[in-house]
């Protein structure tokens, strides 16, 4: 419905005007009332009216004035003017300034005032439907010319013909252009379609994340970034710019997507505050070659696949530090992320499907792992994906397996840990053959034998040298380790720190 303001400095003329109608019913809404045209301006810059209603003759600013400054300023209002037959001169010529009509006091009934009303309404909505249309022409002129330019420059980069036409009309007389480039989070950039970008010379969608504008003249950095929050409504988490200028030839424009990727990447791997984030130090494991945290990978799978949750988070921990440390391309860096976290699920589900459902949906998505536009915020979102899949494979207790042989199998590993068992000795013990209690087993827990009785030894182990009772060796004896050498390093592959190193953190 449409607010209908009445203006008037008598009281009884706005009391009559708003119990004259019943507003509703023609579509119409009261809007408020006004002594003069300085608080009826005040009221029209505040939002909200669509229709005044104005009288003529009133202290401060007239009806004549207010009528004239509307005008001026293009507001979206129609104006009806209220008039005693004495003025009428005063009526013309607000007529010729803009205002719809008028109505004369002495003779005004409400069919009249009802008709001129909804005549200023359907005139008001036509001109906005009629600037509307002129404006989306004119964006969408603006568009085409855009991509029109866009797709000219691409052809010359494709082709390595040069474009006369282009290269005259923006780098004519040593002129200059800039570069910026938008990065959008998966499912935050609008259709490109109806979008104007003000002023710009040429657009290239790059990909559905990426919008590469041209420019000339002053930075637009901040106009652009102000118009994707305010006119498209985009949070600012969902988008970065990155620009490049004193661009003086095409060519140079192509070459121009190398520095925002270069920029992307600083970006990318930048704290919040801007500056470039260090990892803490870490001893990384021998040089492979590959910026890839791929040993790291592997023991995260192994930890996954024993519920090993320290080493779980242990290792979620070095592949971030790892990927901050080398600084692989942004693309790698998601790539890499999304697959692993389908291999983590992979081999969760070979303990316990239903839940994994769940996580998958949450984590196993390419979109999902993209949309961090800083390793930061990955890395926090890495951590908690792995922690919860820790959570969730812990959950799956030993106590919760059904099966005779195996809860007899667990029984004996847990008495019999620290002497020198083998697996065969735990497959006598239950009366099965080796070979089909390791399958059931595995089938059941999803972990092997001797995973299991690493595993057991290892939390024996952990206890002991929180408790600082004994040496390291003592220690890797007590758990049924042959000699210390091999306790050190089947820990540390477990926790992830040395037994000493482990005893310093817990004291």
């Amino acid at each position: 419905m449409m607010k209908v303001l009445i203006v008037d400095d008598e009281p009884i003329i706005r009391k009559v005007l708003k119990s004259m109608i019943r507003w509703e019913e023609h579509g119409l809404q009261w809007g408020g009332e006004a002594v003069d045209g300085e608080e009826a301006w005040e009221a029209v810059q505040q939002g909200g009216i669509d229709l005044v209603v104005t009288d003529i003759l009133m202290p401060r600013m007239d009806g004549l004035e207010l009528v004239k400054r509307l005008k001026q300023t293009g507001a979206d209002v129609a104006v009806v003017v209220l008039s005693c037959l004495d003025d009428f001169t005063y009526v013309k010529e607000a007529m010729k300034h803009g205002a719809h009509d008028y109505i004369l006091k002495p003779t005004m009934e409400p069919e009249q005032l009802v008709h001129i009303l909804t005549e200023a309404r359907d005139g008001l909505l036509l001109q906005r439907k009629e600037r509307e249309q002129s404006e989306q022409l004119k964006r969408q002129l603006m568009l085409s010319k855009q991509a029109q330019w866009g797709q000219r420059l691409q052809k010359a980069w494709v082709t390595g013909m040069p474009d006369e036409e282009l290269e005259a009309a923006w780098f004519r007389d040593g002129g200059e252009v800039a570069s910026y480039l938008i990065h959008f989070a998966p499912g935050s950039q609008m259709p490109l379609l109806g979008w104007q970008w003000p002023d710009a010379l040429a657009y290239i969608s790059l990909s559905d994340q990426r919008l590469l504008l041209i420019y000339e003249g002053p930075s637009r950095s901040e106009e652009i970034r102000r118009f994707l929050l305010h006119e498209c409504n985009i949070p600012e988490a969902s988008f970065f710019i990155t620009d490049i200028a004193a661009i003086r030839g095409v060519e140079q424009v192509k070459q121009t997507l190398g520095q925002h990727e270069a920029l992307r990447s600083r970006y990318f791997y930048s704290d919040i505050d801007g500056t470039m984030m260090e990892p803490e130090p870490f001893s990384p494991p021998a040089e492979s070659g590959d910026t890839l945290p791929l040993e790291e990978r592997q023991n995260l799978l192994k930890a996954i696949a024993g519920r090993n949750e320290e080493a779980i988070h242990h290792w979620a921990r070095h592949i971030c530090l790892r990927l901050y440390r080398e600084k692989p391309p942004v693309d790698q860096v998601y790539s890499f992320l999304h697959e692993l976290l389908g291999l983590a699920a992979a081999f969760a589900r070979q303990q316990t499907e239903t839940a994994v459902d769940t996580f998958e949906r949450k984590y196993v998505s390419l979109a999902a792992v993209q949309s961090r536009l800083r390793m930061q915020e990955l890395t926090e979102w890495f951590d908690e994906a792995c922690r919860e899949l820790a959570a969730m494979l812990q959950s799956r207790s030993e106590a919760a397996t059904r099966n005779p042989f195996v809860r007899k199998a667990i029984e004996y590993m847990r008495n019999h840990y620290r002497m020198p068992i083998s697996t065969s000795d735990i497959a006598e013990h239950v009366k099965l053959s080796r070979s089909y209690l390791s399958d059931l087993y595995g089938k059941e827990t999803g972990e092997s034998l001797i995973e299991a009785l690493t595993r057991i030894r290892i939390e024996e182990a952990k206890r002991l040298l929180a408790g600082r009772e004994r040496k390291v060796y003592e220690v890797a004896e007590a758990v049924g380790f042959i000699d210390a050498k091999t306790f050190a390093k089947t820990f540390k592959k477990m926790v992830g720190c040395t037994p000493t190193e482990y005893e310093e953190q817990n004291k």
